[in-house]
């Protein structure tokens, strides 16, 4: 179905939106939830907002404790005499009262508690954090990780680079660079780039995923073309060039360092092209190029044409034989039409979409039915790869067939926009939890000012919501009786919550041990 599509493509952006369309349109196909407000840009704060909230908590008590200990040194301006009586409010206590002194001690010392519980809990996220990140540091790169334990933190306290004379240095170090001969993109060289990649790798900024462009075989060939175009104009869209370079330094040296030559770059080059692993048939190819034989002739004549065996490649693809009724796929023949249809809307939606607003595609199960909707779209986009002009048409068609197929295939599409911000490692259960004994201990509070005495309508109407639907009345004779067996229930509540929170954190603790163990056991 893709073949119209491709066809009428006329450069990379629309390709990409019709690969977008066809991705969509499997993501609605097969019922995945795809987000309707947009995808968010920006990239969000690396603490988490918990964090934050609480850190700003401990400000705020440290600001609170220096305004009561300067009023318990005397100091009674209006400004120090007001933010102390807010610090009482809902209590009894006066400031006029001959007590106040040591009232004042006990709430510093109760505010001074609280910002010691605060910074534990961020220590403790922040060690846990920690030992996470070297675990998954240790399976995955160990190198990395014995450099970041021995190499100190590279602070660069000193005076920042001159930022024109840094751009000129690397400026200067990289238009130096030796022409490349001229280049040939084959749809082989697409299809062997896009094999070795990886299937849900995060993607840039069109929103496609690798395991789209390995299941929409038919943009291959597209993609080969417009490439070389590309290279041909020497010109690629923003979406393919921009970004934003960091530069990090290494030492304390934060100027350009002439250690850093074409030399240097060059070795860098030759070492990465060296450790490419070629297989036979790149062997031997190479081999007949190096060293000429006498029936050079003959071998050339018996090997196929690439253009033929892409040919080929592009007819298998396109000519796939459907059987109605096919118990490995799962598909019938009068589903082709729902698919088709699905697929335009998916296009249309997704053509003039500006890359923000695409919804975040979702990881699909790689299931037979869901390579057989895969497979099922393939012909259908070759009409719009041929039409593509540029990459990013080609983008833009890739897209919309990958969206295509979440929804034929319906799967769960993001509703909120695709953010690019990590999500929380907090499960839901104990967000829940936490939720919970927030509010468990926010009404004891209220509980203990009421028993305390204070009368006022927001906190007796908490009480009287604490104890509705039972015949308990606020002027009973025994209300102190059970306003402390309601505060007594609701601790044993916050301790087997809390219970069962540290059960969990030790379950998990264990199991990132013995994952670890077992590490160290094989290396």
């Amino acid at each position: 179905m893709l073949v119209t599509y491709l066809e009428a493509s006329r450069d990379l952006c629309e390709t990409d939106s019709i690969l977008f369309g066809a991705a969509l349109a499997v993501c609605r196909i097969i019922g995945a939830k795809v987000s309707t407000a947009g995808r968010a840009t920006g990239h969000s704060s690396a603490i988490p907002a918990w964090r934050r909230r609480i850190e700003e908590r401990i400000a705020k008590a440290r600001a609170l404790i220096g305004r009561l200990i300067c009023f318990r040194s005397g100091n009674n301006r209006p400004r120090i005499a007001r933010t102390v009586r807010m610090a009482f409010a809902g209590t009894n206590v006066s400031l006029s009262q001959p007590d106040i002194t040591q009232k004042l001690t006990e709430r510093i010392d109760d505010l001074k508690q609280r910002i010691a519980a605060w910074g534990k809990r961020i220590r403790r996220y922040t060690e846990r954090s920690t030992r996470f990140k070297q675990n998954r540091l240790f399976q995955s790169d160990q190198k990395r990780l014995y450099e970041s334990l021995e190499r100190p933190m590279v602070s660069g306290t000193g005076p920042a680079p001159n930022q024109a004379d840094t751009v000129a240095f690397w400026r200067g170090l990289w238009s130096g660079i030796t022409p490349m001969d001229p280049v040939i993109i084959t749809p082989d060289d697409v299809a062997e780039a896009v094999h070795r990649a990886p299937n849900w790798k995060s993607p840039g900024l069109d929103g496609l995923h690798h395991y789209w462009l390995k299941g929409f075989m038919v943009c291959h060939s597209v993609l080969a073309r417009q490439f070389q175009e590309a290279l041909n104009q020497k010109s690629l869209p923003s979406l393919f060039t921009t970004g934003i370079t960091h530069l990090v330094p290494k030492d304390q040296e934060l100027e350009p360092s002439l250690s850093v030559t074409e030399q240097n770059l060059a070795d860098r080059v030759r070492y990465i092209l060296r450790s490419n692993i070629f297989g036979d048939a790149e062997l031997e190819r190479l081999q007949r190029e190096a060293i000429p034989s006498s029936n050079g002739n003959a071998t050339a004549g018996n090997a196929v044409p690439v253009d033929a065996q892409q040919t080929a490649f592009v007819d298998s693809a396109v000519n796939i034989p459907f059987v109605a009724n096919s118990d490995d796929d799962g598909i019938v023949s009068h589903e082709l039409e729902k698919m088709r249809s699905i697929l335009e809307e998916s296009m249309l939606e997704t053509r003039s979409m500006p890359l923000e607003n695409r919804p975040r595609l979702p990881r699909i199960p790689l299931s037979k039915r869901n390579r057989a909707v895969v497979r099922a779209l393939n012909p259908m986009l070759v009409t719009y790869l041929e039409a593509s002009r540029d990459l990013c048409e080609t983008d833009s068609i890739l897209f919309g067939a990958a969206l295509a197929v979440c929804r034929i295939i319906g799967a769960k599409l993001p509703v909120a926009g695709r953010a690019t911000q990590k999500s929380s490692a907090i499960p839901a259960w104990r967000k829940r939890i936490e939720d919970r004994i927030a509010k468990a201990r926010a009404l004891i509070g209220r509980l203990t000012s009421f028993r305390s005495g204070n009368n006022r309508p927001r906190i007796m109407r908490t009480v009287r919501m604490a104890f509705a639907g039972t015949n308990i009345s606020l002027f009973q004779p025994d209300i102190t009786q059970k306003l402390t067996e309601r505060i007594d229930d609701l601790k044993q509540k916050i301790a087997a919550w809390g219970k069962r929170i540290r059960r969990f954190s030790e379950r998990s603790r264990r199991f990132n041990g013995g994952s670890l163990t077992r590490s160290l056991a094989k290396w």
